[in-house]
């Protein structure tokens, strides 16, 4: 029947109105703590609802669980993917002042704009703001749900370090900061889409391409050559969170399931993972709800 569609559009469009900016009182507390220019960085009203959530609706709401903060793939931002699963994540007990996003680019309508993504410094640096401000102010470890490219970019943010395009200095590891880490469908070795059930070495083909760059992209597939930024990230082990659990898929077409002989979507030294026979790309993170909310609750998956 038609009947789960419609109410699957009627919710997306229900979720598309409510706002998707910080609630009053986190952004009173960014603008206290950080300034309000950090604050309007951090809460991209440039792309106004879809730009950024999260934060208590009272300043004396309690917080009884740690804060997630996702991290939004390539051509989504915070108020799309990211909003509509909290609307889930809701269902299962959480509150708005546990949730929280914003937006480390600008999808800007483009097809071809997911081709132009990097994982530069200026990415890096907005999400480790928000897992900082998101702990400060929660006064708790923060979990995070990242999805995609930006699986790398938060393991980034809590690594620390140099950042090796620009050389610009993160500071130390976050690691003491983080409870559980998720990561869904992370290029973590880099891409190779599987296309008609064969893996496809993108980057190998195509380094001319801003996101297969050989600095702070993706580069992969001439074994075992990869791209400085994903030997950065994988030159360390354990330093994610305190429990490190991945989601894949051995059909996915974006970016794929082994490369160079590594399951591209496994971090090294992870508690455990999920891995599908036949999702796609996007739907690694949308069908795997339940199976994130047991990870961050310590459950069986």
């Amino acid at each position: 029947t038609m009947l789960p569609v419609l109410t699957f559009l009627i919710g997306q469009s229900l979720f598309l109105l409510s706002s998707a900016y910080f609630t009053p009182d986190f952004t009173h507390w960014l603008d206290v703590h950080n300034g309000k220019s950090a604050r309007q960085w951090l809460e991209r009203g440039d792309l106004h609802n879809n730009g950024s959530f999260g934060g208590r609706y009272s300043s004396n709401e309690k917080i009884h669980r740690n804060a997630v903060v996702f991290v939004h793939g390539v051509s989504w931002t915070a108020g799309s993917m990211m909003k509509g699963m909290t609307d889930y994540y809701k269902t299962r007990g959480y509150t708005n002042a546990e949730l929280y996003g914003t937006t480390y680019d600008n999808p800007s309508n483009d097809p071809g704009r997911w081709m132009k993504y990097t994982m530069k410094c200026e990415h890096v640096k907005r999400i480790r703001s928000l897992i900082s401000a998101v702990h400060d102010y929660t006064k708790r470890r923060v979990d995070v749900v990242a999805f995609s490219l930006g699986v790398p970019i938060s393991r980034k943010a809590i690594l620390g370090g140099k950042c090796v395009d620009s050389g610009f200095q993160l500071g130390k590891r976050f690691t003491s900061k983080i409870g559980t880490f998720v990561g869904v469908a992370g290029p973590n070795k880099g891409v190779a889409p599987v296309v008609g059930g064969t893996p496809f070495a993108l980057c190998a083909l195509s380094p001319f391409l801003p996101v297969c760059n050989p600095v702070d992209g993706l580069f992969s597939g001439m074994c075992p050559t990869k791209s400085k930024f994903l030997n950065d990230i994988n030159r360390h082990k354990r330093y994610e969170g305190r429990r490190i659990f991945t989601i894949g898929s051995k059909k996915d077409e974006v970016v794929g399931h082994k490369i160079c002989g590594e399951v591209t979507t496994r971090i090294a030294g992870q508690n455990g993972e999920k891995i599908s026979a036949s999702r796609k790309h996007d739907n690694s993170f949308f069908h795997s709800a339940d199976t994130q909310i047991a990870m961050l609750a310590g459950q069986s998956f």
